[in-house]
């Protein structure tokens, strides 16, 4: 960036000696450095009227393992109903503009249709939430068979209910694990996971998975939130931020990019696109901030209202008030990434 912007200055300023060159590198640099600074306070606030609220050094020991993430959905399916998608999406919304439109809610899925020349014959979604995604997809594709797995009870329950009432009942939908998928192998032509997959806990056995069950040529399509570098490049306070955003979201920690290319490669999965769409989630993440910081708008009174949730309810306002922050430091990415199982 402060290449970048020493270069225009350079080519926009006056010729001359010393005094010239120094009026150039603080013209060019300055107004990007300042933005990066203000970006780093703002941080530094938001943080700091977290840990007004939030026990943060409790949190941060607290272990993350499978009862934990099923004990946040378990707990949070009502609350993003209420305040995140009444139809019952659990994912970011994909908006052009700066302007929050509902209908970014199947974003995802018109990407994922258009990476499909015809539509497949088998679909997978892993991790299937209040079954949204299968519901729209199988509306508009009847020549197609769909199947989904999630470990969350209440997903399985609600998004049973869902295909019941809207005549769907050819989707087959199933509790179980994404890292032991009950299915034969080379079973499905496509595989996608929409902002699940972070919940990983091994991704070498998982990629393994997908794998298996994806016929030769099959896809894998997913969309996720991303670390941009390793914890450890990143400063104290951005650590500790990308930290408290998955801890939000029962996730134990962020994945990099380079290490799922990785270990899908190390299975046979060839990355054929990945795509940032940060600019098309910020929408969504302003309007997650605003509901949150009414929680942490006043400390005493967040910490009241936080004491009547369930615990793994009330740390997703950790996300939702760092997100927004975090992705525009350049701390975090939201991918679009498509694997492609090898031809044999």
């Amino acid at each position: 960036m402060g290449g970048s912007g020493c270069g225009k200055g350079g080519a926009g300023g006056p010729p001359g000696g010393s005094d010239n060159r120094v009026m150039v590198f603080n013209v060019a640099a300055g107004p990007q450095a300042q933005t990066q600074q203000a970006r780093q306070a703002d941080l530094h606030r938001r943080l700091r009227k977290l840990a007004l609220v939030f026990d943060l050094p409790a949190l941060r020991r607290q272990a993350l393992g499978t009862p934990e993430v099923v004990a946040y959905y378990e707990n949070c399916h009502d609350a993003y109903r209420k305040y995140h998608s009444a139809e019952g999406a659990v994912h970011m919304a994909l908006n052009d503009g700066d302007t929050f439109d509902p209908d970014g809610f199947y974003g995802q899925l018109r990407l994922l249709e258009r990476g499909w020349s015809t539509p497949p014959a088998d679909v997978l979604e892993l991790a299937f939430g209040q079954g949204f995604n299968l519901a729209y997809l199988a509306q508009r594709h009847p020549g197609s068979r769909f199947t989904g797995i999630d470990f969350t009870p209440a997903h399985v329950r609600i998004a049973s209910e869902r295909m019941q009432r809207e005549g769907l009942g050819r989707v087959t939908l199933t509790h179980g694990d994404f890292h032991h998928l009950p299915y034969a192998s080379a079973s499905f032509d496509a595989v996608f996971c929409v902002e699940s997959f972070c919940h990983a806990m091994d991704l070498p056995q998982a990629f393994a998975e997908v794998a298996r069950v994806l016929r030769p040529g099959g896809r894998f399509t997913l969309f996720d939130g991303y670390l941009t570098r390793p914890a450890t490049q990143l400063q104290t306070e951005e650590a500790l931020a990308v930290e408290l955003v998955a801890r939000g979201m029962a996730i134990e920690s962020l994945q990099l990019p380079e290490d799922m290319l990785a270990a899908a490669k190390a299975v046979g999965l060839k990355a054929t696109r990945m795509d940032a769409l940060d600019a098309q989630v910020l929408p969504s993440l302003r309007r997650l901030e605003r509901t949150t910081g009414a929680v942490i708008r006043i400390p005493w009174l967040g910490r009241w209202a936080l004491a009547r949730r369930h615990p793994a309810r009330g740390r997703n306002v950790l996300a939702g008030y760092l997100l927004r922050s975090a992705m525009q430091l350049g701390l975090l990415s939201y991918r679009h990434i498509e694997l492609q199982k090898e031809e044999r």
